[in-house]
């Protein structure tokens, strides 16, 4: 179930988030840094992998000043690698 928060998608910067002992950074992705709906923002997010493959992207909730919800990110990151997104 995605959760009703408001969401962005950012590029994924450094290495790949499963890699082991790494620390993956984010950046906004120009075009998708308005606040969408969960659904809005999982269709973002295929087009985003579709249209730049070589990419890696991920769908970020935002609190109430819009800055991005850590811990719930990387649920969705975690999520999203193991198919169940």
């Amino acid at each position: 179930m995605i959760p009703s928060s408001e969401w962005v998608i950012q590029l994924v910067v450094g290495p790949r988030a499963d890699e082991r002992g790494s620390e993956p950074r984010y950046l906004p992705w120009a075009g998708y840094t308005w606040p969408m709906t969960g659904d809005q923002a999982m269709r973002a997010l295929r087009e985003c992998e579709l249209r730049w493959p070589e990419y890696e992207f991920r769908a970020h909730p935002i609190d109430d000043d819009c800055r991005p919800f850590a811990m719930v990110g990387a649920e969705i990151d975690r999520s999203r690698s193991t198919g169940l997104w």
